[in-house]
């Protein structure tokens, strides 16, 4: 596992953002019934956001993000949701896609199952990134190098 700590070591540290969701919040879920992919509603969104004590008038700078995602059988519901940030360096809901779409090429190519993919995003997508994707580099001006 990769340790990736940025802007701190605790959230009273001014500016720390947390890159990765609270694990007591969202330990992340797994659909097993077409109901649990019903979507999500404002209700839901609202409660999240109010779990993660994230006041009203920042609220447009998250999005309401599945753990695990649909794509790898993530569930619509409170325990695979958190609030990401969409302007998160390096490592934002951008990567967290692209990691979907490479854990989807590795569970056809048999180099990985579902089950795996699902406990590697809920334990630490971040550290997963880095190990099957690579270190994303900023620089200097905190710019991705590369993009």
């Amino acid at each position: 596992m990769v340790a990736i700590c940025v802007g701190g070591s605790a959230p009273a540290v001014a500016g720390f953002e947390p890159l990765l969701p609270n694990p007591k919040l969202t330990p992340g879920r797994i659909a097993k019934r077409p109901a649990d992919t019903r979507g999500v509603t404002e209700r839901m969104r609202e409660k999240v956001f109010q779990r993660y004590k994230i006041p009203v008038e920042r609220r447009s700078k998250y999005t309401i993000d599945l753990l695990i995602p649909k794509e790898l059988g993530g569930a619509d519901a409170i325990e695979n949701l958190w609030p990401q940030k969409l302007d998160a360096r390096p490592y934002g809901p951008r990567r967290k896609q692209l990691l979907a779409r490479r854990f989807l090429e590795f569970i056809a190519a048999g180099q990985m199952t579902l089950a795996e993919a699902q406990r590697e995003m809920s334990e630490d997508w971040i550290s997963a990134f880095v190990i099957h994707i690579g270190m994303v580099h900023l620089s200097p001006e905190g710019r991705v190098v590369g993009e």
